[in-house]
């Protein structure tokens, strides 16, 4: 299921990098707003966020995938970093979520900051799958070439997108935050 994306040493330093940038202003963003603390409510009611949701992430798999038609991997950090800098965020809100003690909500809270994580790495391993698998020799248009490669990931790699794009959908949705101002 866990498939070791061949990135350079350069890109996991970024990426890190920008996720502890990412965590750092969501705590300085949460300093200067005067927020202290967060509580999270759950909501199973309005179907629209579902839907919302899966829109958006599905926005962002078309986006990588598109990003892989470029042939280099360092283009990669473009979309990466909208999740990343996402689970970061995600990351800040539950921290602020323990002091209140809300054990389901910052359960809920670290499971979509893992979510994120994993829509990242999938979604990374499903793009670098298309391009390293590209055949520029095969018969065809490059944009047919590509359409059948994409296909091909996604069928390869299915299990592990599917299960944190539902993850989160779910969780964000069913979640209501609240930010306490002391």
């Amino acid at each position: 299921m866990f498939k070791k994306i061949n990135m350079s040493i350069k890109g996991w330093i970024f990426a890190v990098v920008i996720f502890l940038l990412a965590v750092y202003f969501g705590f300085i963003n949460f300093h200067y707003a005067g927020i202290k603390m967060i509580e999270i409510n759950f909501l199973f009611t309005d179907f629209a966020i579902y839907f919302k949701e899966l829109v958006m992430v599905i926005f962002f798999l078309v986006i990588y995938l598109l990003f892989s038609m470029i042939p280099s991997k360092k283009f990669m950090m473009i979309p990466n970093l909208f999740l990343l800098m996402s689970a970061g965020q995600s990351l800040v809100q539950f921290y602020y979520t323990l002091p209140r003690l809300n054990i389901l909500g910052s359960i809920a809270e670290f499971i979509i900051t893992l979510s994120i994580l994993g829509m990242a790495y999938s979604f990374s391993s499903i793009s670098f799958d298309v391009m390293d698998n590209f055949n520029e020799n095969s018969g065809g248009t490059f944009l047919g070439k590509w359409t059948n490669q994409v296909n091909s990931s996604l069928m390869k790699h299915w299990q592990m997108p599917l299960i944190s794009i539902l993850i989160y959908v779910i969780l964000v949705s069913i979640t209501v935050v609240t930010g306490v101002i002391k």
